[in-house]
């Protein structure tokens, strides 16, 4: 990593999803009032209650419209993707909004340098309408184990480990990762789920034209495109630009790689990304 982004400090994980989401619903020729639904995938939210999401509808001006939070970590933004998906087209819901945002940088014990090091703060867009058969998101699948809860995890702030309490300790507040756990269990549940993901919706790898992957870490992303079989490139990757932006990183990383040219009409495209829960999955996109 090369670089990151860090937020100021008056500014919120929902500042930055309204910035996203302006520059999604520009792109879509779409206003605040078209929107029906906004879904924020978030492990960082402005404050534990209320959602996040509607923090985010209302700064936008979005009317008549629904939202919520979801949290799946750094597999967030799959989980939106597919709950997003669902909701296009049935009664009332035209337009859904599906953000991924992300301060870390707030939640970082930044004396720990195997985690402080890793993160940076961003979010990404998207908007969902209805698109002719065979295109958009064609489907998904996603998986978790809460055997693994804690490799992942902020131990205080919650119920289990108020602050204060007579079980918190300093440093509990904070962001909390066993390494080579992450390690071990990235390096299979990508590739599963890629796999999984196409099995569902009838496809197979040999028809993938890219893989938009979340942007964990170089040598993950290194190792499950081998472990698919894949060339590097067919994959696209920006970490060294922004570091780990968590339930980020998906949209971020699908929008520069359109930008660049690497994905276009036509293509048959997966996103995968794994997390804190654990949690995982891939969504196939049709271009």
């Amino acid at each position: 990593m090369k670089k990151r982004r860090i937020a100021d400090a008056d500014t919120h994980t929902s500042d930055l999803a309204v910035e996203a989401c302006k520059l999604a619903l520009d792109d879509a020729g779409l206003t605040p009032a078209d929107i029906d639904l906004v879904i924020l995938a978030t492990s960082s939210p402005d404050v534990p209650l209320s959602s996040t999401a509607g923090i985010v509808q209302h700064k936008l001006g979005c009317v008549d419209c629904g939202a919520f939070d979801i949290n799946a970590v750094c597999a967030g933004w799959v989980h939106a993707l597919d709950i997003g998906a669902r909701f296009v087209g049935t009664p009332g819901y035209d337009h859904v909004l599906v953000v991924g945002s992300e301060i870390y940088s707030r939640i970082l014990n930044w004396q720990d340098r195997a985690t402080c090091v890793l993160f940076g703060d961003g979010a990404g867009a998207a908007v969902l309408g209805k698109v002719a058969d065979g295109k958009g998101v064609l489907g998904s699948w996603l998986m978790s184990d809460g055997s693994g809860a804690e490799v992942i995890e902020i131990p205080a702030g919650g119920v289990r480990v108020p602050i204060p309490s007579a079980n918190f300790e300093e440093g509990m507040q904070y962001f909390h990762m066993d390494g080579r756990a992450v390690w071990n269990f990235a390096i299979e549940a990508f590739p599963q789920a890629v796999h999984a993901a196409l099995e569902r919706v009838g496809k197979t790898l040999d028809e993938v034209d890219f893989v938009i992957p979340h942007q964990a870490n170089i040598n993950i992303i290194k190792t499950g495109m081998e472990n698919l079989g894949l060339p590097m490139s067919k994959t696209f990757t920006n970490l060294h630009k922004y570091g780990n932006t968590a339930g980020a990183s998906v949209p971020i990383a699908m929008r520069e790689a359109m930008d660049e040219g690497l994905i276009k009409e036509g293509d048959l495209v997966v996103t995968a990304a794994f997390g804190g829960g654990l949690a995982w999955g891939a969504n196939v996109i049709q271009f």
